[in-house]
């Protein structure tokens, strides 16, 4: 199934929303706590944004950063807070679940999938420190409800993953869920990431902030660079793609 490329780009706040919809992002991530790798934000960020932008807006659903294996109680709060972003107007949540064996947490998941109740569900990087990237990829898809994977391959940073980007690429498209490359993504990187791993869906954050820092603001013009680069190297892994499984016969079509 051929996916049209997707640039999602990092929010904490309206002003980053609004700035990454002008530069030409396709979704949001919205987030909080960026210092602990990102947390959920609070209810009235999440309002504030969804009243403010038009492009569809993901929200992180992550309690803490101590692990991602969650109890009882953390379940319930990731419920809750599921059920408050639906009805606050977001498109969809960033959720992930681990028992302590590094598996899919299939019961927690689940009890938080009853309330988003058919919002777009993006499984975040809790795949990029479980026990089998191919296994997780596998079990995250019998959910059912799952549209996509965000990972860097299991690396600290996806640039230093291709191999495995591109393993879980083919993997994604038998079973029909995509697969959404992010962390130490930069604008002149995405090329490259495109080339080698055949991934069309890209996730920025610091990558489009002035000084490559979250503790500057989303510069537009780097998001409007990134798309352009996005689309230019996705045409092209597309054209080459083509031409490497056509016809065989002189290139004749009958």
């Amino acid at each position: 199934m051929e996916r049209q490329p997707v640039l999602e780009v990092i929010a904490v706040d309206a002003a980053d929303a609004k700035t990454a919809e002008e530069g030409g992002a396709d979704r949001i991530e919205l987030v909080s706590a960026m210092s602990e790798g990102g947390l959920t934000p609070s209810y009235g960020v999440m309002e504030q944004v969804m009243s403010k932008v038009s492009i569809p807006v993901y929200v992180m659903i992550r309690p803490h950063s101590r692990s991602f294996c969650y109890s009882t109680d953390d379940i319930q709060v990731m419920t809750r807070d599921v059920r408050m972003a639906r009805e606050l107007g977001a498109a969809g949540i960033v959720i992930g679940a681990l028992t302590e064996a590094g598996e899919v947490d299939l019961i927690s998941l689940q009890s938080c999938m009853a309330e988003a109740q058919g919002l777009g569900v993006t499984f975040h990087r809790a795949i990029d420190v479980s026990a089998s990237l191919t296994e997780t990829l596998k079990v995250i898809n019998k959910l059912g409800t799952v549209e996509r994977v965000l990972t860097s391959g299991g690396k600290r940073v996806a640039p230093e993953a291709m191999l495995e980007l591109k393993q879980l690429q083919e993997l994604g498209q038998t079973l029909n869920i995509a697969v959404m490359a992010g962390s130490g993504i930069t604008v002149d990187g995405i090329q490259t990431l495109v080339q080698q791993t055949g991934i069309t869906e890209i996730h920025m954050g610091s990558g489009v902030r002035s000084e490559g820092s979250f503790n500057y603001p989303i510069d537009p013009h780097l998001v409007e660079e990134a798309k352009q680069q996005l689309w230019f190297a996705s045409q092209q892994f597309m054209d080459s793609s083509a031409m490497s499984s056509g016809p065989s016969d002189g290139g004749l079509v009958t």
